[in-house]
């Protein structure tokens, strides 16, 4: 997609953060294994599957992933005073927008039923005395099958710098002492490599420090390994 989205103001960012950890309760419509994860493990399997789940926001119908746009100072306010979990992964507004997403629309509720008539409530959000949610400024992906596959992302947003993914199969072979072989045809008890997920060795690593109350951008471990 060929587009100019033009420089950002000091209150803006080209980061959009798809949080695993936010406060308040998810339908009962998301499955039960999915709410009951922590963010961490939720984490985890979007780094394991390279996949986004989406399912519908509050008010639509329509499944959608769900991205807050924050500049550092944002972060920091969502984090420390809006509970938001710092663990999730990182994408720009051009990625969103290349998938078919864009910025929601914050609307009185006479609007939000405008929205919804049409069929287009997954991009409003209701504001209002009991929904106060502008802080997040969010940006919405609809996807009606549900899943958006992730090929590469900016990075990936972790709380605590010891914090590494579940290691999985590869299509390499090891001996029981761990060296490379050719597999179990030419090498009895030959098991698979286990490494970390791709998406985590190729995407950059960004740690929260709640220290400083800022975040600390490693370059992907491929390159340059981030501490831990």
């Amino acid at each position: 997609m060929d587009l100019d989205l033009g420089i950002t103001g000091p209150a803006q960012s080209d980061d959009v953060y798809h949080f695993t950890g936010r406060v308040g309760g998810r339908p009962d419509y998301v499955p039960e294994h999915i709410r009951m994860m922590t963010p961490q493990q939720r984490l985890d399997a979007i780094i394991g599957e390279r996949v986004l789940r989406a399912f519908p926001p509050f008010g639509a119908t329509l499944p959608c992933v769900c991205f807050s746009e924050s500049s550092p100072e944002h972060l920091t306010f969502l984090v420390k005073n809006r509970k938001v979990e710092p663990w999730g992964i990182v994408g720009t507004r051009l990625s969103l927008l290349e998938l078919g997403g864009g910025a929601v629309a914050y609307v009185p509720d006479k609007q939000f039923e405008s929205f919804k008539n049409t069929g287009l409530a997954h991009w409003a959000v209701r504001v209002g005395t009991n929904s106060t949610w502008m802080h997040e400024r969010e940006w919405r992906i609809p996807r009606e099958n549900g899943e958006i596959p992730l090929n590469s992302i900016r990075a990936i947003l972790i709380g605590d710098a010891s914090w590494r993914p579940s290691q999985i199969e590869t299509d390499e072979w090891v001996t029981e002492d761990g060296e490379i072989c050719p597999g179990p045809g030419e090498v009895p008890h030959a098991q698979p490599r286990q490494d970390y997920p791709a998406l985590w060795r190729e995407s950059a690593i960004w740690v929260w420090d709640d220290k400083s109350a800022e975040v600390i951008k490693y370059p992907p471990p491929n390159t340059l390994w981030c501490p831990g």
